[in-house]
């Protein structure tokens, strides 16, 4: 097979992190009540930032992806439709995931709407954001994905429909409080 015929999947996952004080500061100087991970980031550095390379591809993703590729229906990852999920689980993630590993309906497990703007696109990569205000998802963060629902979700301890893709083992760190933001690449190359 020549290298033309091969189409590579890349996913590369950041967790920014601010503390309580940081937000608040940011919320005095803006007047914003919950600032959106953007919104840290451009009027304080976070005191933490992780990064995370890699994750898999799930067979319901990949269905989705070519059943919206060929008109075949389905929704697409659109800002309402599409959530960022964080959990505790430890199992190895597999082609096969049709949810996170820690255990649904689990407190230690959250999907995040994503911020505003996002998903954003521009050549071949495409970017998800979700911000975690300081009263979600206060777990080890070991896990996270990316769900596509109905046109319109919100954040919840259950997956929605499509679990497009799967990292465990990432090891992002233990939340308590603070708002950390996640920002996931997915590259098509």
């Amino acid at each position: 097979m020549s290298r033309a015929d091969v189409l590579e999947w890349h996913a590369h996952a950041r967790v920014e992190k601010w503390d309580d004080e940081q937000v608040a500061w940011v919320q005095r100087v803006t007047g914003v009540v919950a600032p959106a991970g953007d919104l840290l980031a451009a009027h304080i550095a976070p005191y933490e930032v992780i990064d995370a390379p890699g994750n898999l591809l799930t067979t319901a993703g990949l269905t989705r992806l070519t059943s919206l590729l060929t008109g075949g229906g389905g929704q697409a990852a659109t800002n309402t439709a599409t959530r960022l999920g964080v959990g505790d689980g430890s199992t190895t993630a597999a082609v096969g995931d049709t949810d996170l590993s820690a255990a649904s309906g689990s407190t230690h497990r959250y999907f995040q709407v994503m911020d505003a703007t996002y998903p954003q696109v521009a050549a071949g990569v495409v970017t998800f954001k979700s911000t975690y205000d300081a009263s979600t998802a206060n777990f080890v963060w070991s896990e996270w994905g990316i769900d596509i629902g109905t046109p319109t979700v919100s954040g919840g301890t259950t997956v929605n429909a499509a679990l497009l893709n799967h990292k465990s083992s990432a090891a992002l760190g233990t939340k308590s409080g603070g708002s950390w933001a996640l920002t996931a690449t997915i590259t098509l190359s």
